[in-house]
């Protein structure tokens, strides 16, 4: 006879051990097993990329996420006797999955991550500068002071006519510190 789990608390500790410490593919494979229903389904949506997929994918995906779950302690909620939260934090994310239970088996796993942002640091203002490159797909994030205030220059900068561009304005009187910036025909 096989063995089953009849402790919903015992079934997820199962489970997070096996994300965390899974040492190959098989093995969380394995692991999760008896863990997961037949019918199981899982959804990943946020930074890292999203996904959708059902049990035999299931084992590949986690271990190659398996850092980040490594070195957060996870929270465990109960919300109801069908429904877990379990949240994993780390210093950079947060991965939050709602865990759906049926019969003593996961049913459905959803999880969101979202990216702590941490405060920049460095000037009065932040903007995007789209001169450089994004990284990783995401916009560079550059300071600036009141005194300096960025402009860019491009194709969206030229004042009605095909040559022109924009430099500073040292004609004019400055009654506060911010540069004043004129056309250039």
């Amino acid at each position: 006879m096989k063995h089953s789990i009849k402790d919903n608390k015992f079934l997820i500790d199962m489970y997070i051990d096996t994300i965390r410490f899974g040492t190959s593919i098989s093995f969380m494979a394995t692991k999760l097993r008896p863990l997961l229903s037949r019918n199981f389904i899982f959804n990943i949506y946020g930074y890292l990329g999203n996904i959708t997929g059902k049990k035999t994918d299931f084992a590949r995906f986690m271990h190659s996420r398996q850092n980040f779950y490594k070195t957060s302690n996870p929270v465990i909620k109960f919300l109801n006797n069908k429904e877990v939260l379990v949240t994993f934090k780390n210093p950079n994310i947060v991965f939050k999955q709602r865990i759906y239970l049926e019969n003593f088996k996961i049913e459905k796993i959803e999880e969101e991550d979202s990216l702590r942002r941490s405060k920049k640091k460095g000037g009065q203002g932040y903007t995007i500068n789209p001169s450089i490159n994004p990284v990783a797909g995401q916009p560079i994030v550059c300071s600036y002071y009141d005194c300096c205030r960025p402009i860019f220059f491009g194709s969206l900068m030229k004042g009605g006519k095909a040559n022109s561009s924009y430099r500073f304005d040292l004609k004019c009187n400055h009654l506060n510190v911010l540069p004043q910036y004129r056309a250039i025909n």
